[in-house]
């Protein structure tokens, strides 16, 4: 509903980089003009190149006339009104740093790695395409220039000045409360995780591994490559890159050290349920008044690997557990006592109120037709065995305003963007010689 994102999205979408997974547009027999935005042309091979991009990602069929008529005229408008808001950053001498421009470079390009998969089949891509990362980013950084600058005239001339208050979002929700649908019905759960724990020969294995890594790191080999060889976790494709964090989001044993380092700084090797994580914090961000702490944060993880034997012995524990508590064991009392889960232990396993539609959909049926105080029977899932105990139930109703007040603001916000970047657009191609060729 962000028209101005939406945009950028889009021009983002058209970037040349597209052309790693699209198919060749068809050869134009002559060059002909679509259209004329003050003096810069558009060219109609570039519409059709983009419009094939276009249909390509969006599964359009090019043989499919009509479709792909109504897609090329979206391309065009779209690109004449890149060129329209391009002319009207240069009339405000807008301008954007070399070094903001690199850094949406790298992001563009770290964003390509994650959509093929892993960094081989990015230089694999690359290969096919005869090209290298060097020459990509020269073809990035036009569009990705023209993107910022977009940006910031939108967020100075739309965004910056528009706002909602608590009477447009109370008056939104009174119109539009039947359509609004009900709270889903949602359940108070707590639980044991019996986690599956590898034997002390598996786990002295791993400390020896991720102490020989931690030493590849300290002697000069990068984090980011030793990440991408070695970790065993899914971030290895991305340099072992986390993105950045506030407390909450990690397990306790990694955010502790992770708060704790300085910037740039190296970790030993760190236990948790997952392995051996070797940390290095990139930039740590002190609290303010309108943020929490945070830090963007890296690691090599090494995994501590179960086999069937640590498996089946986690099984046998959580049927004893849960034996226990048959038996009229305190579940809290269990919890903190055996729970391989460090973030709830001690609350006493509680995992706090989820929504039924937002359970694992292999446990949903089953999670949902327990009575308030019934223990479940162990489930095992990728960590260990759970078992669940139900602790309250709260059934589907009405939302209360309160409830959804920050989620109407963004509604009603995204639809204020909208209407006032369109009237605001619509002002500033008036002062734009536009001509439309085809």
């Amino acid at each position: 509903m962000k028209r101005w994102i939406l945009l950028g999205a889009a021009l983002c979408a058209l970037c040349a980089l597209g052309s790693l997974n699209a198919p060749a547009p068809p050869a134009q027999a002559a060059e002909r003009i679509a259209a004329i935005v003050n003096k810069q042309v558009i060219l109609a091979s570039d519409v059709d190149d983009r419009a094939v991009e276009a249909a390509a990602r969006m599964h359009v069929d090019p043989g499919d006339s009509v479709a792909f008529a109504k897609l090329r005229s979206d391309v065009l408008n779209q690109l004449v009104e890149k060129e329209v808001l391009l002319a009207e950053a240069a009339r405000q001498a807008i301008t954007v740093s070399n070094a903001d421009v690199a850094q949406a470079v790298d992001r563009e390009i770290e964003n390509l790695k994650q959509r093929l998969g892993s960094e081989e089949d990015y230089r694999a891509a690359l290969a096919r395409e005869k090209t290298t990362e060097a020459e990509l980013r020269k073809r990035y950084e036009p569009d990705v220039r023209d993107q910022l600058l977009i940006s910031h005239l939108v967020g100075k001339e739309v965004q910056s000045k528009t706002s909602v208050t608590d009477v447009e979002i109370r008056t939104y929700f009174a119109a539009n409360r039947d359509s609004i649908g009900k709270k889903p019905e949602s359940l108070t759960l707590a639980h044991i995780l019996i986690a599956f724990e590898p034997d002390s020969s598996q786990l002295r294995r791993a400390r020896t591994r991720a102490d020989s890594l931690r030493n590849l790191i300290v002697k000069g080999r990068p984090f980011d490559k030793v990440a991408r060889e070695f970790s065993d976790d899914p971030s290895a494709r991305n340099g072992g890159d986390l993105g950045t964090f506030m407390k909450g989001a990690m397990v306790p044993e990694f955010e502790n050290v992770a708060f704790s380092l300085k910037p740039m700084e190296i970790s030993t090797p760190i236990r948790t349920r997952y392995g051996y994580h070797i940390i290095q914090v990139l930039e740590h961000t002190a609290a303010t008044d309108t943020s929490d702490e945070r830090v963007h944060a890296r690691h090599v993880m090494v995994q501590a690997k179960s086999t069937p034997a640590d498996e089946e012995r986690s099984r046998k524990k959580a049927l004893a557990v849960r034996d226990s508590l048959l038996r009229g064991a305190d579940f809290a009392a269990m919890a903190r006592a055996y729970s391989g889960d460090s973030a709830t232990r001690d609350s006493g396993g509680v995992l706090g109120q989820i929504s039924v539609p937002a359970l694992p959909a292999n446990l949903r049926e089953s999670l949902a037709g327990l009575r308030v105080g019934e223990v479940s029977v162990p489930f095992k899932r990728e960590a260990g065995y759970h078992i669940f105990k139900l602790l309250a139930r709260e059934p589907e109703s009405e939302y209360k305003f309160e409830e959804i007040k920050d989620d109407l603001r963004q509604v009603v916000l995204n639809k204020k963007l909208e209407d006032s970047y369109r009237r605001w657009y619509e002002r500033v191609r008036k002062n734009v010689n536009v001509e439309l060729k085809n």
